[in-house]
């Protein structure tokens, strides 16, 4: 019986100690293989850390500039509102249409001073409609499609007369005292012999009292 007894125990033993040198080696096995595994190296972690901050600080910069954008933006126009004594949000538009048609916001400002008195339903005696005065007949040149009631429409009244005001400039070389002429007077079929009637008057003092306000180098929207 203790015969019996001591085999079994040492045949125990012997699995159990045939089973820790198994596991053993497959430890070591595993522990060879991650070895044999590439690792990156400390310059390597540092570099992808690097771009991956200069990332960051590049998509900051970027919102950043934004937000700075938004409050010049802001700024200008409660100036404007201030200047001209008229309600921010119709200072608001007059300052993003002038600069969506490329020109200068003074510009905006002063051409709907003098024409309309920041009357959005001004009407003139030669048919002439809303902030910027501008008549249908003009304004289906630059939208054919538009209509009496589109004009009355701050924001589409704004767009045509504004974008008329650039035509004039890049027609006549950006020399702002000949395109304000040649808005006052309107651009079809006066454009093509204004040249030959500066002298007229009230054109001229027409463009005078726009370009009192207007700053310096406004004339150039390229």
């Amino acid at each position: 019986m203790k015969r019996l007894t001591l085999d079994r125990v040492f045949g125990t033993a012997i699995s159990l100690i045939g089973g820790g040198v198994l596991v053993g080696l497959g430890l070591s096995g595993s522990h060879l293989l991650e070895a044999d595994r590439p690792t990156p190296t400390v310059a390597e972690a540092a570099n992808a850390e690097i771009a991956q901050l200069t990332l960051e600080l590049g998509q900051l910069k970027g919102t950043l500039s934004v937000n700075q954008l938004e409050l010049d933006r802001i700024q200008a126009v409660f100036q404007y509102s201030a200047a001209y004594r008229i309600p921010a949000d119709l200072a608001g538009q007059i300052y993003d249409a002038a600069v969506a048609e490329g020109l200068h916001p003074s510009l905006g400002f002063q051409l709907v001073k003098v024409e309309s008195g920041f009357r959005r339903g001004a009407r003139s005696n030669k048919s002439a409609i809303g902030y910027t005065q501008v008549r249908l007949r003009t304004a289906k040149e630059i939208d054919p499609s538009i209509t009496e009631r589109d004009l009355l429409d701050p924001s589409t009244n704004l767009r045509v007369g504004f974008r008329i005001l650039k035509r004039m400039l890049r027609q006549f070389d950006h020399d702002l005292a000949l395109a304000l002429r040649a808005y006052n007077l309107g651009p079809t079929g006066a454009v093509a012999s204004l040249v030959d009637s500066t002298s007229d008057a009230r054109a001229a003092h027409y463009a005078e009292r726009v370009m009192r306000g207007v700053k310096r180098g406004a004339s150039r929207t390229d």
